[in-house]
């Protein structure tokens, strides 16, 4: 069995300098904790920088709480993402505080902003939106006018308020194609003001993408078959048979199910391949029944080799429950980062999502 990502790779954070970072925060936390606000989140930001410069630390203090909160970001960049959440998780207890990942929505929902002489409020941005293929397309309007000598910088702030109204993993992750338009597309739905636009935003995956963020029960396991050939196969060659599981699209893009995990096994006989379809589905047993990951979809290449897509929320923990499964056959294993689910989606979206054929490949 080979395995295709084994340890952290290029520009991943290794495990010693983790541990260096969270040590050296517990060591200084007393000294920390007596000093304000701002200069707690600076001292600390220099501790970060040392091992992870692309993140950043936050202190939220609320009067009365019995904790503090030390929000860890990557500013909303994606490429970061990973190392922010190994950094969380492996943060030690530190009694008064709990740790997160991400930056959360603001709090305020018709905050303002001003940069060179621009000043915009959340009731000044209009946002409109779409199905971008299982993820949110928006596009951008403003409800005053920008001198066109303005509108490049306008433009950069609505990006930044969209980002504050809607958190960093939604913006992030949940959000596609963003367009700054002079007039909205008629196919568009909601036009209305950034203030209102995360609780639209909520209704649109829940109702209209169908994510509920729930682990679809037993009776709702939908899936639809296809056949698919690559574009530079043979005409005559056999094409592939594509399992996918609707039903997973309940889960889709949960920030605790960011790797995607393609186990796949090659066979040549029919006896042959129902074992590998009984050690796959063990291990969908395995993981939904902890709801630790969830079996996304599964494709037949050639006759000759079957892959089961799972999307898991610790990629170690997954291959261990994966060796208590393992054949004695040629296997290879392929893990990604991808919070955005694009491998599941790109299938999803072009399927289509209004199926209710069921079984298996």
């Amino acid at each position: 069995m080979t395995n295709e990502s084994v340890g952290p790779g290029p520009g991943q954070l290794q495990a010693q300098d983790i541990e260096s970072f969270w040590q050296e925060l517990v060591y200084q936390e007393r000294h920390l904790a007596l000093l304000p606000n701002q200069a707690f989140v600076a001292q600390a930001n220099e501790m970060l920088a040392r091992v992870a410069p692309d993140l950043a630390l936050e202190l939220e203090r609320s009067d009365g709480s019995l904790f503090s909160r030390l929000v860890f970001s990557a500013h909303g960049n994606v490429d970061q993402f990973e190392n922010l959440m190994v950094l969380v998780r492996a943060a030690p207890s530190l009694p008064g505080y709990k740790v997160q990942a991400f930056r959360n929505r603001s709090p305020v929902s018709d905050f303002s902003m001003a940069m060179e002489g621009l000043e915009l409020s959340c009731s000044d941005v209009l946002v409109a939106h779409y199905d971008a293929g299982g993820i949110v397309g928006l596009e951008l309007g403003f409800a005053k006018i920008i001198s066109a000598e303005q509108r490049e910088l306008a433009q950069h702030m609505a990006f930044v308020m969209l980002d504050h109204a809607l958190g960093e993993w939604d913006f992030a992750v949940r959000v596609g194609p963003v367009e700054v338009v002079d007039g909205f597309a008629p196919d568009v739905a909601g036009v209305g003001p950034l203030s209102a636009f995360p609780a639209v935003f909520d209704a649109f995956l829940r109702d209209q993408l169908g994510r509920s963020y729930r682990f679809p029960p037993a009776d709702d396991d939908r899936w639809k078959m296809l056949e698919a050939r690559r574009r530079d196969a043979p005409a005559d060659a056999v094409p592939d048979l594509l399992g996918l599981r609707l039903s997973a699209n309940a889960v889709a893009t949960r920030a605790d199910l960011p790797y995607c995990l393609q186990w796949t096994v090659a066979f040549d006989d029919a006896q042959t391949l129902d074992r590998i379809r009984d050690a796959q589905e063990g291990l969908q047993a395995a993981l939904e029944r902890m709801e630790t990951g969830i079996l996304a979809y599964t494709r037949i290449e050639g006759m000759h080799e079957r892959t089961a897509c799972y999307y898991v929320d610790d990629a170690a923990a997954a291959q261990q429950l994966l060796q208590q499964q393992a054949l004695a056959l040629p296997a290879r294993i392929q893990v990604d980062f991808d919070p955005s689910w694009d491998a599941y989606l790109a299938v999803y979206a072009a399927a289509g999502a209004a199926s209710d054929d069921t079984g298996a490949a």
